[in-house]
């Protein structure tokens, strides 16, 4: 289950007036709650249909991918997400490798690159996770916030 901190976060955003690589943004708010599922299918869909197929699709960012990237930070930093995995992976692997993916158009994107840089100190807590591409993933987040200190 997740938090009303959560649902007050994506509730606070207009998704029907954000873009995702097929059209207005409104199936975002579903896909955050499939995150949080009993239902290992229906968390692996939310990470591969929603993150990675609409929010980022083949490394392009729509005008939801900085608000994703915050939710997804909301969720990585608040929510108890530990033991939830996706295909015997933590979730937490998942959402920054994710967030991992927007890192080129945050070169250029300022919305993009502010979100993510925000996730700086929860990098850093990550990057001697017991998961080694958790940490590896970690540690490249860490590495770009760095970079714009």
């Amino acid at each position: 289950m997740y938090s009303n901190g959560l649902q007050e976060l994506i509730d606070s955003i207009s998704w029907d007036k954000l873009e995702d690589s097929y059209g207005p943004a409104i199936n975002a708010p579903q896909g955050f709650i499939d995150l949080f599922s009993d239902n290992q299918d229906t968390r692996e869909d939310a990470v591969y249909e929603f993150l990675l197929s609409s929010a980022l699709h083949q490394y392009s960012t729509y005008s939801c991918t900085p608000y994703v990237v915050k939710c997804v930070l909301y969720i990585s930093e608040y929510e108890d997400i530990k033991n939830l995995v996706v295909i015997n992976c933590p979730l937490v692997r998942e959402l920054f490798l994710f967030i991992n993916g927007c890192l080129h158009s945050a070169q250029t994107m300022v919305e993009l690159k502010k979100e993510i840089v925000k996730g700086k100190l929860l990098y850093e807590k990550y990057i001697n996770h017991n998961d080694k591409l958790t940490s590896k993933y970690a540690r490249m987040l860490f590495d770009f916030s760095s970079s714009l200190d």
